[in-house]
């Protein structure tokens, strides 16, 4: 559902900024209001794709990062589970010869 929102949103926002006649945007703003408005709102389209497609790219890169082995060991330490030689042994252990 949200999907559908977003896309009749950005649908919607690239009809109403792509409607130019003879006399520029039809907003009835005046001379450089219409244009400025333009502006904006593409603005705000690429701002909005920007941040949609930024967290959808975000969660894999973060989901594929907190698995890594070391950050476990850290997350284990810091939750009291192992006692600090331990977790020196497991970091040197896991960072190689």
């Amino acid at each position: 559902m949200k999907t559908l929102i977003a896309v009749s949103s950005f649908s919607s926002l690239i009809l109403f900024a792509g409607c130019v006649g003879p006399m520029g945007l039809p907003l009835g703003l005046g001379p450089g209001w219409d244009e400025l408005a333009g502006i904006v709102i593409v603005a705000t389209i690429v701002a909005f794709a920007y941040r949609l497609l930024g967290k959808r790219f975000s969660n894999r890169f973060n989901t594929a990062n907190s698995s890594a082995p070391q950050n476990i060991v850290r997350e284990r330490y810091a939750r009291g589970e192992i006692t600090r030689e331990e977790y020196q042994q497991m970091m040197q252990h896991l960072s190689g010869p």
